[in-house]
């Protein structure tokens, strides 16, 4: 039998019209979107070897028992079309054409041609035009056996908060392109939209497909977890959860060719994961993110290197079957998770926001499925650091983390947290260094803390330690030279001493010795140690958003966060088995459906 797997997509819509080069390779085309036409023009190669228009035959390969590929393509006009493959030699890729044929169309007809057998690891094909043409469409079709196909039952649970213009809009997305259709999918979809802001009105969405929940604010983790166990009590059985966020961009497409790769999975895959990846919003070329791992120095970061999506090599390289890392994880701004692994294994922890992810994958020992095409543009990840989420809520997850589900003992994630404290000291940002001694703090409370429906007034408490950047503008009498704030000039031996033994001047140091300022500092992670020197004050500078935020030299505020400092290091040293011991011992009842049931007072 044959399946239609991925449909052809075309630049529709504001944000994807400067973005052809994602649909299709060379000079932009026009694109008729009351008619949903790709004007081809005389004399041109429209080469469809692109992120979203390839087709991953590797993958399709090693994940399904597909047997066949053939293209299907509804044109008008004088044209050539070109079947072609494409490989990666070492770095460079190398394209095959696997056949090639005429066409006269005096009217819009559709055409079929089968890809030979090939080694290749992408499919793609290109339309050399001798007459104006119009492109209406297409799709490419794979040939399996009927004993290959298995039920699959999908939901999407998404959490929103007060963002009410992205998830309508994703909602009527996936309504009119997903539920609407003619296509196998609709019977088989079915949406939990977790309103953790209570703003969305149920009665103008709820039918037999989507439901809206009105939600306490528990967080990115209970609103999730609320969209479990809504997905495991419907009345369908249903076999998959898709997680995902609501300030993204999707493509119902990416949803759709996920579901018919599920379908068609062999056994061996069926606990898989299939991470959708994160292209940034902002630079929607650019992809963050589809797989992440825990470094070992406690970081946290992407398998593969950050990859332009117009470069032909960077989408080759995207497809590779990378080696796996230790600790790695899903993001749930797109990720399918099997039910049979929720049900085995339990419910995320009540972290409320920040790591949830990442100990769910690795309590689960997940192992991923990544394919071009399945993927997000994300809202507002880009160029923002959030100090009560980064410094605050991610190293104190770190350590429940590690604590609870025994994941990542070789990871030291108190040597990075120390570093950091000293860092942020070092460049004062003193609320930063006192939002990681919050962190080891909480931690060291035990699971009894994270049980208690606390996370809204946490983080309205650690928000208020953020910086308040203001408008560079106000500082118009200082010369600001963006470009050298991530530069990390060379130091003397001298300065580096005197740096190292007055703690920057907090200690066995004048305060009159230091120079008034300000320096010039970045507003992040990145830390120079040359920028910071013997200040008074530091302007932390955001130079993407031109904003910046002044820091003021306090010795009283150093000797009250190192005396707190040692206090907790202490402690931790001393408390750590007792307090790890703990965790392991409610983690049963944290993922448990009774306990969120009582959390989430259902």
């Amino acid at each position: 039998m044959y399946l239609k797997l991925q449909n052809l997509l075309f630049p529709t819509g504001i944000k994807f019209e400067t973005q052809w080069n994602l649909f299709y390779r060379g000079e932009r085309m026009r694109y008729d979107a009351e008619q949903e036409i790709l004007c081809l023009p005389k004399y041109r190669v429209a080469d469809f070897m692109s992120y979203l228009n390839a087709f991953s035959l590797h993958k399709w390969k090693k994940y399904t028992n597909l047997q066949a590929v053939r293209l299907h393509l509804r044109l008008q006009g004088e044209c050539l079309v070109r079947l072609v493959g494409y490989t990666l030699d070492v770095h460079s890729p190398a394209k095959t054409v696997l056949a090639e044929q005429s066409y006269i169309l005096n009217d819009s007809g559709e055409i079929v041609m089968d890809y030979p057998a090939s080694d290749s690891v992408l499919l793609a094909f290109e339309v050399e035009t001798d007459s104006d043409c119009q492109l209406f469409g297409g799709w490419y079709e794979g040939s399996f056996a009927e004993i290959d196909h298995r039920v699959v039952n999908l939901s999407i649970a998404t959490t929103t908060f007060k963002k009410e213009e992205f998830i309508q809009s994703n909602l009527k997305l996936l309504q009119n392109e997903l539920l609407n259709s003619d296509d196998e999918i609709r019977n088989h979809l079915w949406i939990h939209v977790i309103d953790n802001g209570r703003t969305l009105v149920p009665d103008q969405w709820n039918s037999d497909k989507i439901t809206i929940h009105p939600n306490k604010n528990v967080g990115g983790a209970g609103g999730f977890t609320r969209g479990m166990i809504e997905s495991m009590e419907q009345p369908e059985d249903i076999t998959h959860v898709l997680l995902m966020d609501d300030d993204v961009i999707i493509l119902p497409e990416s949803i759709r060719r996920m579901y018919y790769l599920l379908s068609m999975l062999k056994p061996e895959f069926d606990e898989y994961f299939v991470s959708g990846a994160m292209l940034c919003y902002e630079e929607m070329n650019i992809q963050h993110e589809d797989i992440g791992f825990v470094h070992a120095d406690g970081s946290y970061g992407p398998q593969k290197n950050e990859l332009d999506h117009t470069l032909l090599r960077d989408i080759l390289e995207c497809d590779q079957e990378y080696l796996d890392r230790q600790h790695m994880y899903a993001g749930w701004w797109f990720c399918c998770i099997p039910m049979k692994m929720i049900k085995q294994n339990g419910l995320p922890l009540p972290l409320f926001i920040r790591g949830d992810d990442v100990e769910f994958s690795l309590r689960n020992h997940a192992k991923f499925i990544t394919m071009n095409g399945i993927c997000i543009w994300h809202m507002g990840f880009t160029y923002k650091f959030n100090a009560s989420m980064e410094l605050y809520q991610v190293h104190r997850n770190s350590l429940i983390l590690q604590a609870v589900s025994e994941v990542c003992q070789n990871v030291d994630f108190m040597n990075r947290m120390t570093k950091l404290f000293r860092a942020r000291m070092l460049s004062l940002d003193y609320n930063g260094a006192e939002l990681i001694l919050d962190a080891i703090e909480d931690f060291l409370k035990g699971p009894e803390f994270i049980m208690q429906d606390l996370g809204e007034q946490i983080m309205k408490e650690k928000s208020k330690k953020n910086e308040k950047m203001v408008d560079l503008r106000e500082f118009s009498d200082l010369d600001i030279d963006l470009d050298e704030v991530y530069q990390d000039p060379p130091r003397t031996f001298l300065r580096k001493w005197l740096y190292r033994i007055t703690y920057n001047g907090h200690r066995f140091c004048s305060e009159s010795r230091l120079k008034e300022g300000p320096g010039i500092v970045a507003f992040d992670w990145f830390y120079s140690p040359e920028h910071n020197f013997w200040y008074k004050k530091l302007l932390a500078v955001n130079p993407h958003l031109q904003m910046g935020s002044m820091r003021v030299f306090s010795k009283e505020k150093y000797r009250e966060l190192n005396k707190r400092s040692k206090r907790l290091l202490a402690e931790y040293k001393n408390t750590r088995a007792a307090v790890e011991e703990k965790y392991r011992e409610n983690k049963k009842q944290m993922t448990s459906v009774e306990f969120w049931k009582k959390y989430l007072e259902l």
